[in-house]
């Protein structure tokens, strides 16, 4: 697992994969998830002709906890580790609770992001209505609690502990909780080993990760109105973790962005194949 030491002395770990000579996408995980989080086929990945850049939140995997963090931080963490691996342009993906993360690397850096790419995102959370769009029951208890930190790092550890304890009930527990990704979680056997892995790492320093996103999901620190880039924003119309009108809510806000549905798929439908083909060619040059 590669890892970089940022200017400010934390550490940022990350993966580098598909195709190495391909055009470069930085990915940006969502809630409880991490670096890994991906289509399980890296040489589909890689046949797409695109790079993918993926790291872990701060206090997610390896990645050093940065308390009281704000989205706007994440451009300038991205800045550092673009100018690491030398890349100069790239396009961004976001998903879920990642999408204002690809969206806080396109305000830090628009002459360098070409593209922003989001699926099933998450918007800022502070503005009028938007936790009325939150469907899935922990996450509406957890924008309940927001004035309550002390509540929801409880909660954090409390997922994290559940997740070391026993990864595949935790995973059950999800699959009955957000039905339209059952499928997705359970039946095939590579994206199952994915998901486990990937959320043993979104919880591996006790939920601290979970914690830090989730108070930053308010009070971005800039502006969605400023994104200059071009934004593209898929979102699948079974979603039980977030209502469909959040991408619309979100899409109304960004100056130059669309929208397409992926029919009859949940809020982690981007790791179908199918979906993870639209993703990449739509972030290519």
């Amino acid at each position: 697992m590669p890892a970089l030491q940022l200017s400010d002395s934390r550490t940022l770990t990350y993966e580098d994969y598909g195709d190495p000579n391909g055009w470069p996408v930085i990915f940006n995980h969502g809630f409880s998830d991490s670096r890994l989080i991906r289509n399980p086929d890296n040489n589909l990945t890689a046949s797409l002709g695109v790079r993918i850049i993926s790291a872990d939140q701060p206090g997610v995997g390896g990645s050093s906890p940065l308390r009281g963090r704000r989205m706007v931080d994440w451009g300038k963490d991205m800045e550092e580790l673009a100018d690491h691996l030398d890349v100069q342009t790239f396009s961004v993906i976001g998903h879920s609770g990642g999408a204002p993360h690809a969206l806080s690397i396109a305000n830090k850096l628009p002459d360098r992001v070409n593209k922003v790419v989001l699926a099933s995102p998450v918007g800022p959370l502070d503005y009028p209505g938007m936790t009325d769009l939150l469907r899935h029951p922990d996450i509406k208890l957890i924008a309940k609690l927001h004035r309550w930190p002390s509540l929801i790092r409880w909660l954090c550890r409390l997922s994290a502990y559940q997740a070391n304890r026993n990864i595949k009930g935790f995973i059950q527990q999800n699959a009955k909780k957000d039905a339209s990704d059952a499928a997705l979680f359970l039946r095939d056997p590579a994206l199952k080993k994915m998901f486990e892995e990937s959320f043993l790492a979104g919880v591996a320093q006790k939920g601290e990760g979970l914690f830090e996103m989730i108070m930053a999901l308010w009070h971005w620190g800039f502006d969605p109105s400023n994104i200059e880039a071009s934004v593209k924003i898929f979102y699948g119309d079974a979603d039980d973790i977030i209502d469909t009108q959040m991408s619309k809510q979100l899409s109304s806000l960004l100056p130059n962005s669309a929208t397409q549905i992926w029919h009859q798929l949940g809020h982690y439908g981007f790791v179908n194949k199918y979906c993870w083909v639209d993703l990449l060619k739509s972030a290519r040059n």
